[in-house]
Formats: C-alpha cells, sequence, structure tokens
C-alpha cells in the first residue's frame, strides 16, 4: 500500500516534457476554433469597413513641362563680336541658362503649394450628390469639414486636399504623373483637370511678369547704349573734322583707332541689346502653353476602394495570423500551467477575486452597507 501510494505521488510530481516547435504546431493545430475564430472575427471587422468607409475613385493625369519659347542668347549672340562683347554681355547677367522653373520637380512642388490648393478650394464644381445637372458646389464645402472657425476650415480642407492628391515626376522625360481621389469619380477627374488648368494659369502670369520686368530693364539699357554710341559717333565725327590729315601723324592714327573702337563697342552692345528688346517684346504677349498634357483626366470606371479580391485574401491573412497568435499564446499559457500548478491556481484564485470586486463595485454590491447611528457595538455594552 505504502509502495503504491509513492508511486502515484511519483507521477503526480513528474516534470512535463519541454516545449519544443512541433508539441507548439501541434497545440496549435489542435485549437483550430480559435483560428476559425479569428478568421471570422477579422471578417466582421471587413464587412463593418464596407459600410462604413465609402467608396473612393482615383483619376490620373500626366503632362510634359516644355521649355519657354528659345530667345536670343545675349551671350551667344554676341560671343563672335570684337572686343570680347560676349564676356561683357555675361556680366550683364543677360545670357540665359535653365530655367529651374521649367523642371518637372517644380511642377510637383507647385502643385503641393499653398496658394494652387487654396485656388483649387474656391473652384466650384458640379454637384456630384445631387442629379441636377446646374448645380455647383466649392471644393471646399465637398470636403465636409465642420469648423465654425473659416481659418481653421481651410487649414483643414488643405490637409485633407493634399492627401487625396499625389504626383510623381521622371526627370528624364520631364514626365508628371498626378493623382486624385475623392469619393466621386467624376469629381476625381474634374480636379485632376482644373489642377492643370490653374498650372497654365501660373504659367501665363509668371511668364508674362518676367517678360515685362525684362523688358522694362531692356528698355532702359537699350536707351542708355544708344545714348552711349551716340556720344561716341559724335566725337569721332568731330576729330574727323578737325583732323583731316590724322593718317600721317602716329600719334592722331592711334587716337582714331581709339575712337573707332569705341564707336564698334557701343553699336555692338546696341544692336545685341536691341535684338534681345525685339525678343522680349515677344515673349510678353506669347501664350504658348509651358506644359503640353499627355493624358487628361477621364471619370474611373472601377473604385480604388473597396478591392474585393484584395480584401478576401487579406481577411483571411490577417485572421489566420490572429488566430494563429492567440493559440499558440494559449498553448504557452497550459504549457506553464503544467510546469508550475501552484502559480497557476494562485493566480487564477487572484484573478477570479478581482474579477468579483470589480463586478460588486459596477453593481453596487460590494459595498459594505452602513451601520445606523444609533447602533453600538457589543463592546460598548
Amino acid at each position: 500500500m505504502t509502495q503504491w501510494a509513492d508511486d502515484v505521488t511519483a507521477l503526480n510530481t513528474t516534470e512535463p516534457p519541454p516545449l519544443t516547435f512541433s508539441r507548439w504546431v501541434a497545440g496549435v493545430i489542435s485549437r483550430w476554433r480559435i483560428i476559425m475564430a479569428g478568421i471570422v472575427a477579422i471578417a466582421l471587422l471587413a464587412v463593418a469597413a464596407l459600410f462604413l468607409i465609402p467608396p473612393i475613385y482615383t483619376a490620373n493625369a500626366a503632362f510634359v513641362t516644355n521649355s519657354s519659347s528659345p530667345s536670343v542668347n545675349l551671350g551667344s549672340a554676341m560671343s563672335g563680336l570684337r572686343g570680347g562683347m560676349g564676356g561683357f554681355a555675361s556680366q550683364l547677367g543677360l545670357g540665359r541658362a535653365a530655367d529651374p522653373s521649367e523642371s518637372p520637380k517644380f511642377y510637383t512642388q507647385l502643385i503641393g503649394s499653398r496658394e494652387l490648393r487654396t485656388r483649387l478650394l474656391q473652384t466650384r464644381f458640379a454637384d456630384p450628390r445631387t442629379a441636377a445637372p446646374g448645380d455647383s458646389v466649392r471644393l471646399l464645402d465637398l470636403l465636409r469639414i465642420k469648423n465654425k472657425d473659416l481659418e481653421r476650415r481651410q487649414e483643414l480642407a488643405l490637409k485633407a486636399l493634399a492627401q487625396s492628391m499625389r504626383t510623381t515626376h521622371d526627370e528624364e522625360t520631364n514626365l508628371v504623373t498626378l493623382k486624385v481621389t475623392t469619393e466621386w469619380r467624376h469629381l476625381s477627374a474634374a480636379v485632376a483637370n482644373r489642377t492643370l488648368d490653374l498650372l497654365t494659369e501660373f504659367n501665363r502670369e509668371q511668364r508674362s511678369s518676367r517678360a515685362r520686368s525684362k523688358r522694362d530693364f531692356l528698355d532702359r539699357r537699350t536707351a542708355f547704349a544708344r545714348s552711349e554710341l551716340t556720344t561716341a559717333e559724335m566725337r569721332h565725327r568731330a576729330f574727323s573734322e578737325q583732323n583731316r590729315s590724322w593718317k600721317s601723324s602716329p600719334t592722331l592714327a592711334l587716337l582714331e583707332e581709339t575712337l573707332q573702337r569705341d564707336v564698334d563697342r557701343a553699336a555692338d552692345l546696341y544692336l545685341a541689346l536691341q535684338q534681345q528688346l525685339e525678343t522680349a517684346r515677344i515673349e510678353e504677349v506669347n501664350d504658348a502653353a509651358l506644359i503640353t498634357v499627355v493624358d487628361s483626366s477621364v471619370p474611373p470606371r472601377k473604385a480604388a476602394w473597396p478591392r474585393y479580391g484584395v480584401l478576401t485574401v487579406s481577411t483571411v491573412m490577417a485572421g489566420t495570423l490572429v488566430g494563429t497568435m492567440l493559440a499558440g499564446i494559449l498553448v504557452i499559457l497550459a504549457d506553464w500551467r503544467a510546469r508550475n500548478p501552484g502559480s497557476a491556481s494562485q493566480l487564477g484564485g487572484t484573478v477570479r477575486d478581482a474579477r468579483r470586486e470589480i463586478g460588486g463595485a459596477l453593481t453596487g454590491r460590494g459595498r459594505a452597507p452602513a451601520k445606523p447611528p444609533n447602533e453600538r457595538s457589543i463592546g460598548g455594552l
């Protein structure tokens, strides 16, 4: 009898085998119902997202940046002139270099600028919420941002618009791609096309302003160069009238050569400035577009959200992952309980007590009843 009791005690105190990966996998597979519950829970969340999140549509547009009409480079035009006038023109800053405002990166940053997006928010579009063809509404109102502070509302609208617009560019091909995402497919296309129109308007305004400033500068420089040329010609004429036999005198011949060189230099500068002025006048009235639209935006037929195939695969994968993690945690806890029965029992009792106290506090049953004021304890009798 004593030997049998010792054998039972030895069996009860035998330590369970270690938890290996194969035992863990087996334990997870044996809890397949938990994995299925995880898939069902994630599926319910996906269905709720389908009802709570409205469909969204992404419209695409693309354009290529162009260089402005080539004007005469004063430094190049005068590079073959006498007296090193090309270097003198370069010092005047009249040579033409590559314009950074014609690069694809500039247009990408311009689309993200506050000024352009503010104009876009104030643009009126056909109201997609109604079937009436004549109804229009500002894009700011379509974003449905509710805030009594107008400035704060504008700021929030700019942030929302920044999140719905994405631009990419290619430095080699000068191609800029614009993507606009909204809840309505026709609105997405309209916003993308309106953005291209605003870029064209900006180009015309800026080019006209720069050409006007350049023409004013060249007007002043050309008038000054004409005055210098007239002065040089008058000095040369006066010298020729006073010294008709200057060729026979080396000193007078050297002076005449100097005066003639001044006339030639002034004439070259005046002609180059005059040519540049005519080009600036042409650029001032030039309304050629600096961007070429490759793809105008059209309303997309398929929504960017939801994508049912992607959503189904993602739901199964996420549900399987969540269920597997939960089942794996339960396997580890079961192994810990088997190895530490005393600690597990103590932890379970602590948890039950805590749940009882919390439940009593919530229902009001955990508080002791108050004693009446006239009730005395037994020790006071």
